[in-house]
C-alpha cells in the first residue's frame, strides 16, 4: 500500500479512528478551519510534532503557515496512526502518518497550493511532501 491523502480524515477512519464531524459546532474555540469565501486563501499556523518523519521533511522548521479547508477533524487516532503536525493554537491534528510498512500520509491542507505569486516565506512547500512520496514509490517499484 502507497498513498498520501490530502485529508487525514479519511485515511484515519479507514484505520478504524473516529472523527470530529464538525469543528465548528464540536470543538469550542477552534480557529476558523473553512472559509468557503477565501478558500485556498484562508491560513493558520502549523507546528510539527518533533522527531516525526514530517518534521524531519523540514529540519530548519517548527513551526508554518499553511491553508485550510476543512470543517472535519481526526478525533480518536486510527491503528498505528501517529500525529506528525497540529494547529497552532487550537491543537487540531493537520497530519498523521501509518507506522506501518507502506508509505500512507494524511494532511488536512493542500500543498499544491502551496506555490507561486502571494505565498510567502512563512508557508509551508508541499515540495518535501510529494519528493517523499514520489521515493517510495520508487523504491517499492525497484522491489518488483
Amino acid at each position: 500500500m502507497l498513498g498520501i491523502c490530502r485529508g487525514c480524515q479519511l485515511i484515519n477512519v479507514a484505520f478504524g479512528g473516529t472523527l470530529y464531524q464538525d469543528i465548528g459546532t464540536q470543538i469550542p474555540g477552534a480557529l476558523d478551519h473553512r472559509d468557503i469565501a477565501k478558500y485556498e486563501r484562508n491560513f493558520h499556523a502549523l507546528k510539527f510534532v518533533p522527531g516525526t518523519q514530517l518534521a524531519k521533511l523540514y529540519p530548519s522548521r517548527v513551526d508554518a503557515v499553511i491553508n485550510t479547508i476543512h470543517h472535519q477533524a481526526v478525533n480518536k487516532l486510527g491503528r498505528g496512526m501517529i500525529v506528525e503536525a497540529l494547529a497552532e493554537p487550537d491543537g487540531i491534528v493537520e497530519a498523521i502518518r501509518w507506522r506501518g510498512p507502506s508509505y500512507v500520509l494524511g494532511v488536512q491542507w493542500h500543498p499544491e497550493f502551496m506555490f507561486g505569486p502571494g505565498i510567502g516565506e512563512e508557508h509551508l512547500d508541499g515540495s518535501p511532501i510529494l519528493n517523499e512520496f514520489l521515493d517510495a514509490v520508487r523504491t517499492r517499484k525497484s522491489k518488483r
